[in-house]
């Protein structure tokens, strides 16, 4: 089997590393909970063990040696990837954090909130909203929902939550919105856009013909429905986003389509998918998408998993 590797007595080293880091023995006395003589102790027992001087007298106090400076160097960074590690994995006994899309979270989570506090009692629930990452090799958070067409690469596991179609909206009060019975019409009116015209350029690919979008860039979806609310123009939402402003009248559907170029996915690391914070949110997640959309919405219905080639 492995075998163990050989490692000087820890507790000196540490008493060691903290000498270094403070500079003075009562400091690092003070930072461990022990009396200076006891840092003194290890430090020498440290040497012995090494059978190297590692600190020096200067002045009142004590300086490092050669020797001293190099060791420190090399085990500042393990002592504070260490402290990382440990901090990290406590955290995930103490808390969830969910990195999400902004109008994902406006909508889906913050209503719902105390669901989620009581579906992981003795949790802290951190919510983190976020536009989505052109790939995913890393995970910023125990759990992220991201709203595109990515590549999630391994040691990463990603989930289709749902693909909703995405549509034009306008507000009923929009000049000409309610006289629209055809694309022309569509794009008499001004056109909202979220960082780019790409999605409104697929809509009317898909609508048929080349007609190019125009209008205003507004950063995020959100953002553009939030503008089409107002009467500035005309978005493209999903059932999700707009179900709140559909329900009140606030937002209308334009043109009735069958364009879904994206989805909502969940990605977390694969070694923590059944990890039980992280299980439980993906399911009731599941089961609120379920309640909240049509079934069409959330096809694959066998929850793929998306590729993990490299990005």
């Amino acid at each position: 089997g492995p075998s163990l590797p050989e490692l000087p007595p820890l507790v000196a080293l540490r008493a060691f590393h903290a000498l270094g880091l403070l500079g003075s023995l009562r400091l690092a006395g003070s930072a461990l909970g022990v009396g200076h003589t006891v840092v003194a102790r290890h430090v020498r027992n440290l040497e012995a063990a090494l059978g190297v001087a590692l600190v020096r007298p200067a002045g009142r106090g004590l300086a490092l040696t050669t020797e001293g400076a190099l060791l420190h160097a090399r085990i500042a960074a393990p002592f504070s990837a260490i402290a990382d590690a440990a901090a990290q994995v406590a955290r995930r006994r103490r808390a969830l954090t969910i990195r999400c899309v902004p109008g994902f979270a406006a909508a889906v989570l913050l209503p719902r909130l105390e669901e989620i506090r009581q579906l992981l009692p003795g949790r802290q629930v951190i919510l983190h909203p976020a536009l989505s990452r052109r790939h995913y090799a890393t995970v910023e958070a125990d759990v992220e929902i991201a709203y595109g067409d990515k590549t999630v690469v391994a040691p990463l596991r990603g989930e289709v939550l749902a693909r909703p179609r995405l549509f034009p909206v306008a507000a009923p009060s929009l000049p000409g919105a309610m006289a629209v019975r055809s694309v022309d019409d569509l794009l008499r009116l001004p056109m909202l856009h979220d960082e780019t015209q790409e999605k409104w350029r697929g809509w009317l690919a898909e609508a048929g013909g080349a007609r190019l979008p125009h209008g205003t860039l507004l950063g995020s979806m959100p953002l553009a429905l939030e503008a089409a609310r107002l009467g500035q123009g005309v978005a493209l939402g999903n059932a999700l986003l707009i179900a709140e402003a559909r329900q009140a009248g606030a937002l209308v559907e334009l043109l009735r389509s069958d364009f879904r170029p994206f989805a909502y996915y969940l990605v977390a690391e694969a070694a923590r998918w059944e990890e039980e914070a992280v299980a439980r949110f993906r399911v009731w997640l599941q089961g609120v998408l379920a309640q909240l959309l049509p079934g069409g919405d959330l096809r694959p219905p066998d929850g793929a998993i998306l590729a993990t080639s490299a990005p």
